[in-house]
């Protein structure tokens, strides 16, 4: 059960609708009275759900449980013009369609299963209004739908006829396992686990390269310095001003010591990892956290001028007790130099091990904490002033996985 649960913290997921009008105070909302950012939080342990949460203003009452939607555990958003879309992750091989409103409110919109075999619905990538991809982590396809009807309209099968054309037998994997994706210059990136055991992948990161355009998988990559490619649900891919693609690497979440967590890097305009750069986390060692050390690293935001902040899980605060990764605070929050390789602690509290939600409103970097003793919500991160709230900006409850700012 651990290690399932570890691999619903992938940054490595029955929907009861519960919506009515903003009743958080006379505070104005977003532009329209729409929310400023759409949350999905995690109850357990305390519940077996949890919720997708519109929030109208970073203060303490801004977020606005009335009008969230129950969804599954590990459930990630994803948004596109007025659409938020949950993917379940590991708890189901579902995607949920919603509409933000004008007025604010949150209205369900459609539901398409990608994954049949009951959970294994791993991210999306919209394309247009009209065209998306969802990988089905189990089935080990990318599903080709259409977003504004959310109809199938395709899928490229990568074990098509039995085919391994795209899986690393040669290192023990099965299966390919597609994960997060990103769109550059009409490629697609496809991060592959090749899972010998969930959570443990193969050595080394694994990517796809599918020709947008076609919907053909044209080659694979891989990288043997880090491992374990792409998050499930949140992805984890990001570019640069430079349009360089930088790919996350999470290291089977260090249970074997072997693998390296971090980041790979793909130069602007080509299709190959770089020989020259790679973000080695696991060899790092971090000053202010206990030991030095990070068993991995996982959930990533760049916020431009070479700055990214991340979670780290430090083994050193994990108890002894089976299923206690809600309760124990093991990540520290931190921010990470792109191009020197190296990081810094920032004074925030640690927080828990599920925790992977991080986004930025302006030069404010926002956290989503689950802490020991300085409440649970937003917290914030000033780059210009480096101060940091020591309470929430926005009161919350269970364990932020996600946070879209619209």
């Amino acid at each position: 059960m651990k290690t399932r649960n570890l691999i619903i913290a992938a940054c490595a997921v029955s929907a009861l609708a519960v919506s009515c009008e903003k009743t958080n105070g006379d505070d104005p909302a977003g532009p329209d009275g729409k929310p400023k950012i759409l949350a999905t939080i995690d109850m357990s342990p305390k519940a077996s759900n949890g919720y997708l949460v519109p929030i109208y203003d970073l203060d303490a009452d801004g977020a606005s449980m009335d009008e969230a939607y129950e969804v599954r555990t590990s459930n990630y958003v994803i948004t596109y013009n007025d659409w938020a879309f949950v993917v379940e992750g590991t708890s189901g091989g579902n995607i949920r369609k919603f509409t933000v409103n004008q007025d604010g409110t949150l209205s369900e919109a459609g539901q398409l299963t990608v994954d049949g075999t009951g959970f294994g619905a791993a991210h999306l990538l919209v394309i247009s209004e009209t065209k998306a991809y969802a990988s089905a982590m189990m089935e080990n396809k990318i599903v080709i739908f259409n977003p504004s009807t959310m109809t199938k309209t395709g899928e490229i099968d990568l074990m098509k006829d039995g085919s391994t054309e795209f899986v690393a037998t040669d290192k023990g994997a099965k299966t390919p396992n597609p994960l997060g994706m990103f769109l550059r210059d009409g490629k697609v990136y496809v991060g592959l686990g090749q899972f010998i055991q969930m959570p443990t992948t193969v050595q080394g990161a694994y990517l796809l390269v599918v020709d947008e355009k076609t919907d053909t998988p044209e080659k694979m990559i891989s990288d043997d310095r880090l491992t374990s490619a792409t998050a499930i649900g949140e992805g984890g891919m990001f570019i640069d001003e430079n349009n360089d693609l930088y790919i996350p690497c999470w290291g089977s979440y260090g249970f074997d010591p072997a693998h390296h967590s971090g980041l790979l890097r793909i130069k602007s305009g080509e299709t190959e990892f770089d020989e020259g750069y790679c973000f080695d986390m696991s060899s790092l060692t971090f000053n202010g956290v206990e030991d030095g050390k990070f068993q991995y690293v996982l959930t990533y935001h760049y916020a431009g001028d070479g700055e990214v902040y991340f979670y780290g899980y430090c083994p050193a605060f994990a108890s002894q007790s089976p299923n206690t990764f809600y309760e124990d605070h093991t990540n520290y929050s931190m921010k990470g130099d792109l191009y020197g390789c190296t990081a810094e602690v920032l004074p925030l509290p640690r927080t828990n091990a599920i925790s992977c939600a991080i986004n930025h409103i302006g030069d404010k970097i926002l956290f989503g904490l689950t802490t020991e003793s300085n409440g649970v919500g937003i917290f914030s991160y000033d780059r210009k002033t480096g101060e940091c709230s020591d309470a929430p900006v926005v009161n919350m409850q269970g364990t932020m996985l996600k946070m879209q700012v619209l």
